[in-house]
C-alpha cells in the first residue's frame, strides 16, 4: 500500500515538474516523508531528479553557459559532503521541522517575486552555492537558493534553464556517490522506490504535454498554495 501511496506523490509531483519546471522535490519530500524515512526518501528523489534533469536538458537542446554556474558549481560541491552528514546523523524530527519551514519560505518568497538586490555577484554566488550544496546533500532540495539569486539575471530563458539543469545534474551525481560510499543505498524499501522511475518519467512526459494547455502562472500559484499548506501541515 505505501508503494502505491508514493507512486502517486512520485506521478503528481513529476507531472508538476514537466508542467512548470520546477517542483519536483519541493513536492515529493514532505509528502513520501509523511511514510518513509527520509535516509530513504532523499537518497530516492536524488535518483530520480538526475533522469528528470536529463529528459529536461534533451528537451531544451542548448548547450549549458559553464562560466555562468563554474563558482557556484563548485562551493555547491565542496559543501555537499556536510549536507550528507547531516542527514546520517541529525534527529530525523528535526530534519523534517527544518523542511517544513523552507517550504514555507520559498512558497512565500516565489508568491510575493521577491527579488534580491545583488551587490557583490561573486559572494552571492559562493553563499548560494554553499546552502545550495548543503540542501542537495541533507535533502535533495539544492535548487531554491539558485532560483531565489538568479531570479533578477536578464538572461536568456532557455539558456539559463539549461545551465541550471546541468548544475543540479552534476551536484546530484556527486551526492549520489557519496550515499553510495556511505551505505544509503542498501536499503530494500529503496530499490523498491526506485522501481516506481516509469512512473516518474510517465508523470513528466505527462506535464509537459499539459504545460501547453495550461495557464502556468495561475498553476504555478496553486502549486504554491499547496507548498504553504504542506509546509504548516508538517509542522503542526
Amino acid at each position: 500500500m505505501d508503494i502505491i501511496f508514493a507512486s502517486i506523490i512520485i506521478f503528481f509531483a513529476a507531472l508538476v515538474q514537466g508542467a512548470t519546471s520546477f517542483g519536483f522535490s519541493l513536492i515529493a519530500l514532505p509528502l513520501l516523508g509523511l511514510i518513509f524515512e527520509l535516509k530513504v526518501v532523499v537518497p530516492t528523489l536524488v535518483l530520480f531528479s538526475i533522469v528528470l534533469n536529463l529528459i529536461i536538458l534533451v528537451k531544451l537542446r542548448i548547450r549549458p553557459v559553464f562560466k555562468e554556474i563554474g563558482l557556484l558549481t563548485l562551493f555547491a560541491i565542496l559543501f555537499i559532503p556536510l549536507g550528507v552528514r547531516l542527514l546520517l546523523f541529525v534527529d530525523e524530527r528535526i530534519l523534517k521541522a527544518c523542511i517544513s519551514i523552507l517550504l514555507i519560505g520559498i512558497a512565500l518568497i516565489m508568491l510575493k517575486g521577491y527579488k534580491l538586490n545583488i551587490k557583490n555577484k561573486t559572494v552571492s554566488y559562493i553563499i548560494t552555492g554553499i546552502l545550495s550544496g548543503i540542501l542537495n546533500g541533507a535533502v535533495s532540495l539544492s535548487g531554491p537558493p539558485v532560483v531565489v539569486l538568479l531570479a533578477n539575471d536578464n538572461k536568456n530563458k532557455v539558456e539559463f534553464r539549461s545551465s541550471l539543469t546541468f548544475l543540479f545534474i552534476t551536484l546530484n551525481i556527486v551526492t549520489i556517490i557519496l550515499y553510495y560510499n556511505k551505505g544509503l543505498f542498501n536499503n530494500p524499501t529503496l530499490v523498491n522506490m526506485v522501481s516506481l522511475l516509469p512512473v516518474m518519467v510517465i508523470g513528466t512526459f505527462s506535464g509537459i504535454y499539459l504545460g501547453n494547455k495550461i495557464d502556468d502562472v495561475k498553476f504555478k500559484k496553486m502549486v504554491l498554495v499547496l507548498l504553504l499548506f504542506m509546509g504548516a501541515m508538517n509542522l503542526i
